[in-house]
């Protein structure tokens, strides 16, 4: 059987100017956010639309936006913009307004909470201080962690669609309530105050304990990891200050509560953890795109990744320890643990993708299909710090997978149409012989093509280098044939310039 007549330098050197470019997109990392935790998932730096997934959820289909990835998808999607539109606002507030105005906002808070102290004054009115406390949180958002109770238990009425959100809301109420505990408690109070202000701050704190319980006793998923990591961090940093600051010991039943707390949450987290490999098998079972395109999976994943790697810290305490204790050490960069695991999670996602691939009936479709896919996921890694924790082989490896593609799409869907040229008898000098392969070569090519242009390469970039690729082995071979066999004409319609055209509509979906 004929091989491609492109140059394999010239190919490979086109596919590693297309991956390159991902680099140059995002300018080396683009908005990747470093943090260690919590906060709105990171920008899409390395995709676009010219890729096919464009932002990390613009395809998710919307009933697993809902009730996996309600905030931790990018925010680029309709989906997150609907979902935080309420929360607009008070975010352009916090950018545009100045120092003076935030600690206009902190001062009014401190009002607030000196006319609450009173209710926990001793002796205690149990029906006072639940209004206090109710005002309190309402004060903060979060009067909703009173229907959970501290033990969790409500935590099966917990909205999945909402847990993003609450969870942000939280973490943002528990950073105010500490420095305003942190102010007050180094201003002079007078000792009945002081005192009142220690049960307020345990009385709220201990609320605030609700929501992780209700997240550890959700069953395991790809939204709970992310919310319990989340939950981690200042739960683990914030209530051994105000253990301290309010001099509460090792069996008062805050700090006992947030310990129990914190351990359902590694618990939970750890859970995820294992089960994150079947849930990239599992959520690759939306509907196949049309046309080869790329699957939703690429970008709901690859996002998740991302999402996952902002809170890097705390996965490495929580799912670092193989003997099921979390590091003495925060992460390290290059952390082994956790550049196994995304390793691990990319390839389980490629070997997802090929799974869906061998179902699809055309053997060049399979081929275009994967690499759409290929190059989406090398994009996204590529254009994010995901490419630092992937083997330092990783992109070449791909380079390579993505040249062997196109070279199998080659090989299943245009050698058999070159190859019609190759039959025949040669130089026969019989004309009606030598036209016959003309004809064959005509009716394949025409199947080919009307075939191809239903196929979808949304890169053009990718579009470019699979067009060029097979103008560069079709049109020459043609025209080969007609320079040997000078008595016999093209077709009205077929001269080699007229097939290049036809050739250059392929792919357009």
């Amino acid at each position: 059987m004929a091989t491609s007549s492109v140059p394999p330098c010239a190919m490979y050197a086109r596919i590693k100017t297309i991956i390159a470019e991902a680099r140059l997109e995002s300018g080396g990392g683009g908005g990747y956010d470093n943090s260690s935790g919590g906060g709105s998932s990171p920008a899409s730096p390395g995709a676009s639309e010219s890729d096919g997934s464009s932002s990390a959820d613009e395809f998710y289909p919307p009933d697993l936006i809902t009730s996996e990835f309600p905030r931790h998808a990018s925010p680029l999607s309709s989906s997150a913009r609907d979902e935080f539109d309420f929360d607009r606002d008070c975010v352009r507030q916090f950018f545009v307004s100045s120092p003076r105005v935030l600690d206009d906002v902190h001062t009014h808070q401190q009002r607030t909470l000196l006319l609450l102290l009173p209710a926990f004054a001793s002796p205690a009115d149990a029906a006072s201080q639940a209004d206090a406390l109710s005002h309190w949180l309402s004060g903060l958002d979060i009067a909703w962690v009173l229907d959970m109770g501290a033990s969790g238990r409500g935590g099966g009425a917990l909205p999945r669609r909402e847990l993003g959100s609450r969870v942000s809301a939280w973490a943002q109420a528990l950073g105010t309530m500490e420095r305003l505990f942190r102010r007050l408690r180094h201003r002079e109070l007078e000792p009945a105050q002081a005192a009142a202000l220690g049960e307020l701050a345990a009385a709220s704190s201990g609320a605030m304990l609700g929501l992780a319980g209700a997240v550890a006793v959700l069953g395991s998923s790809p939204s709970t990891l992310l919310a319990a990591l989340d939950l981690y961090a200042p739960l683990s940093e914030t209530y051994p200050v105000l253990a301290v600051l309010f001099s509460w010991g090792p069996f008062h039943p805050v700090p006992a509560a947030a310990g129990a707390a914190l351990a359902g949450l590694v618990e939970t987290a750890r859970r995820g953890g294992r089960d994150l490999g079947a849930f990239v098998r599992s959520h690759c079972t939306w509907q196949m795109p049309q046309g080869g395109e790329v699957h939703p999976c690429v970008g709901f994943w690859m996002g998740y990744l991302r999402c996952m790697l902002r809170r890097r810290v705390s996965l490495h305490l929580v799912l670092g320890g193989d003997d099921g204790e979390s590091p003495a050490t925060p992460l390290a960069p290059g952390a082994e643990g956790i550049h196994r695991l995304v390793a691990e999670l990319v390839s389980c996602l490629e070997a997802a993708l090929e799974e869906k691939a061998a179902a699809l009936a055309s053997p060049g479709l399979r081929q275009v299909f994967m690499l759409n896919n290929t190059h989406a996921v090398v994009r996204r890694a590529a254009g994010s710090d995901l490419r630092h924790f992937l083997p330092s082989d990783w992109l070449r490896v791909r380079e390579e997978r993505i040249e062997g593609l196109i070279r199998g799409y080659m090989d299943a869907s245009w050698v058999p149409v070159v190859s019609r040229l190759d039959s025949g008898g040669g130089r026969t000098k019989q004309p009606a012989r030598r036209r016959r392969p003309l004809i064959a070569f005509y009716t394949a090519f025409e199947n080919a093509c009307s075939a191809q242009r239903c196929w979808n390469v949304p890169n053009p970039a990718l579009r470019g280098v699979l067009r060029n690729t097979v103008s560069e082995y079709v049109v020459p071979a043609y025209r080969r044939y007609l320079d040997d066999h000078p008595e016999v004409e093209a077709a009205p319609g077929h001269t080699a310039e007229e097939l290049e055209e036809q050739l250059s509509d392929l792919f357009e979906g």
